[in-house]
């Protein structure tokens, strides 16, 4: 007779009941895990979409553009429209207060023009004016650096004067006050008279007759009559004028701006 195993059945039972446990348990555990990942997407997806709506949100900024721009442009926090941190438009208030600012500025600026054209326009009615030393036409600038051809000497050099025709004869005047410091006559120049003005500058009117209007060491008022028009040898071809020169801490000025003559 063959035995029979009473505990094999339940065996087999119990068995069966741990495999179906351990599926139950795989089935669940993925579900759970399921359940997250979708949950993380949905998550991301929100976030992408709350973005999306900043960044699409009137007068938005980048965080970086506007780290960028406010190193590049200091004030421009200042005419910049703001935004709530949810990105909103901003409101009528806030744009009211933008234009009144933009406007403010605007007005103060032109408070600031105004005020350096009238310190312009004060410091020329302040400046210096001098008489004229005589009514004719610059016929050729000065021209301290450049070198200008001379139709007479028939080369190039530097022209430290101005001259102004002038017809043979005609008075000229002296430019400003001061006092006569030396009366010369040479071969190239004709008779030159030099006045130290009361401002400090030296002028030279060259070109002039023997007989002068003037003595050395006399002090002359503005606008006095110093001599008339003679004859300049070295710019005979130029024809009939007064060449005048202006140094100041020996060194030479241009006579059209020191002396203002146009």
């Amino acid at each position: 007779m063959s035995k029979i195993k009473l505990g094999s059945p339940m065996r087999i039972q119990k068995r069966s009941l741990s495999s179906y446990a351990s599926f139950a348990l795989f089935v669940a555990a993925a579900a759970i895990a399921l359940s997250a990942l979708i949950i993380r997407v949905g998550k991301d997806r929100l976030t992408e979409t709350y973005d999306d709506a900043l960044s699409s949100a009137p007068g938005r900024t980048d965080s970086t553009s506007a780290v960028n721009s406010d190193e590049d442009q200091p004030n421009e926090s200042s005419t910049t429209p703001q935004t709530s941190q949810a990105g909103q438009k901003p409101t009528k208030a806030t744009t009211r207060h933008i234009v009144e600012d933009k406007e403010d500025d605007f007005d103060e600026f032109e408070d600031r023009e105004d005020s350096e054209e009238t310190l312009a326009i004060q410091v020329m009615g302040n400046a210096k004016s001098y008489v004229r030393p005589s009514g004719g036409a610059i016929i050729k600038p000065c021209s301290l650096k450049e070198l200008a051809y001379s139709r007479t000497m028939k080369d190039w050099r530097v022209h430290n004067g101005l001259d102004i025709a002038a017809e043979k004869g005609e008075i000229v005047k002296s430019a400003g006050e001061g006092k006569v410091t030396d009366i010369t006559t040479d071969s190239l120049y004709g008779t030159t008279v030099v006045i130290n003005q009361n401002d400090g500058m030296m002028v030279y009117y060259r070109g002039l007759n023997k007989d002068t209007a003037v003595r050395q060491g006399e002090n002359i008022a503005e606008g006095a009559a110093i001599g008339t028009v003679g004859e300049i040898p070295c710019e005979a071809a130029d024809g009939t004028h007064l060449h005048i020169e202006v140094r100041s801490d020996n060194k030479y000025l241009d006579p059209a701006e020191a002396l203002g003559i146009k």
